[in-house]
């Protein structure tokens, strides 16, 4: 073994032992504890998802500012809806597990629900985060330090979606930003469309399987427009006209798309020939769709089409591909490092740029409103 392979593994396991320490449950018996979570999603100004997992089945609930609310069991795998939240507020909670008279609590931790004409927020998009946990930390890590409202992922999070230890081995890693920032994923084809996919995090509802295989959701003055790129295209491609097809909700200045494998690459995986077929006629004509990004390929690549810019945001930790394999018409910048992309959103532009986890700018570029300011 090489010196440098053996660095990595020791900082591999570092990096496992100070999160699961992170994530040690205060309060616990050593029978009962919660592996992981909280995971927040699906923020709304007046609702949230949390999910968690605690080791054995558990009767569980959500102390909110010291009162318990949304109580259940015995699960092992914990998600619920909290209603009735105020806009613009802070809100205080930690997760309360019990069984067999033992109980475990999490830390107490604070999320925000979005302020009523709230119009400015910074959030992120990353991808393919598999496989390497350790390369996985140093993209967060840095991601955090742009103070992301909310976070996209592009799918294959885990290396197999029916592998319980690979998800134990994806949610302590995103525990730096998962109890407060709400995470919006989509499925990438190593999820495989199993069920831990929908079990474990808490999703927009929507439609497909479980209701929320593909789903749109509005945060702000953004509606974000999620699909499953890896089956049931031709379905998925007749509702997505018909949203678009409606006029913008009411305060949405902008539209932005999310699915795993882009029709528009460098490679070494080629476009996607289903997406060009069903998503990108109806994302590309006007009045459709602002932004897109994807995944599948380990590296960061723009793709232009018309007006259309396409961002595979795939440097979150998987094997990265550090040169473009395949001739793309359509490329304006490409990176094979570690990476994710920040946009500041305002009602006047998108503020798109891509960074490295040194801090290194690798793309930037500015989104105007359909017709111009």
């Amino acid at each position: 073994m090489t010196t440098s392979r053996f660095l990595n593994r020791i900082l591999h396991l570092y990096l496992l032992v100070a999160l699961a320490l992170l994530l040690a449950p205060t309060g616990a018996s050593a029978g009962l504890y919660i592996v992981w979570g909280p995971v927040l999603g699906d923020l709304t100004s007046t609702s949230a998802q949390l999910a968690w997992y605690t080791n054995i089945p558990s009767y569980s609930y959500v102390e909110v500012d010291g009162q318990p609310v949304a109580r259940g069991g015995p699960l092992q795998a914990h998600k619920v809806l909290l209603k009735g939240l105020q806009p613009g507020t802070h809100y205080y909670y930690r997760l309360v597990a019990e069984a067999d008279g033992q109980q475990a609590t999490s830390r107490r931790y604070r999320f925000t629900t979005p302020a009523a004409g709230l119009t400015a927020f910074t959030f992120c998009a990353y991808g393919d985060t598999r496989s390497n946990p350790a390369d996985h930390a140093k993209v967060v890590k840095a991601m955090m330090t742009c103070a992301p409202t909310l976070i996209l992922h592009s799918g294959d999070l885990v290396a197999s979606g029916s592998s319980l230890p690979d998800w134990h081995q994806f949610f302590p890693v995103i525990a730096r930003f998962s109890p407060t920032v709400p995470l919006y994923p989509c499925l990438g084809n190593h999820e495989g469309n199993a069920s831990n996919y929908y079990d474990f995090l808490p999703l927009p509802a929507g439609a497909g399987d479980h209701g929320c295989e593909w789903y749109s959701t509005l945060y702000d003055n953004c509606q974000f427009i999620v699909l499953d790129a890896c089956r049931r295209l031709e379905e998925q491609g007749r509702w997505l006209q018909e949203l678009l097809a409606q006029p913008r909700p009411a305060g949405v200045r902008w539209r932005i798309a999310m699915f795993h494998q882009p029709p528009y690459t460098s490679g070494p995986h080629e476009g996607d020939a289903g997406a060009r077929q069903y998503f990108c006629p109806y994302l590309e004509a006007p009045g459709g769709v602002d932004l897109v990004f994807n995944g599948h390929n380990h590296n960061y690549e723009r793709s232009l089409k018309g007006r259309l810019n396409y961002l595979v945001v795939g440097g979150g930790g998987a094997p990265l591909y550090p040169n473009p394999t395949l001739v793309n018409p359509y490329r304006q910048a490409f990176a094979g490092v570690l990476s994710f992309a920040r946009i500041q959103v305002s009602d006047e532009t998108l503020q798109v740029t891509t960074l490295g986890v040194d801090g290194k700018v690798l793309d930037q570029f500015t989104v105007e409103p359909q017709g111009g300011p």
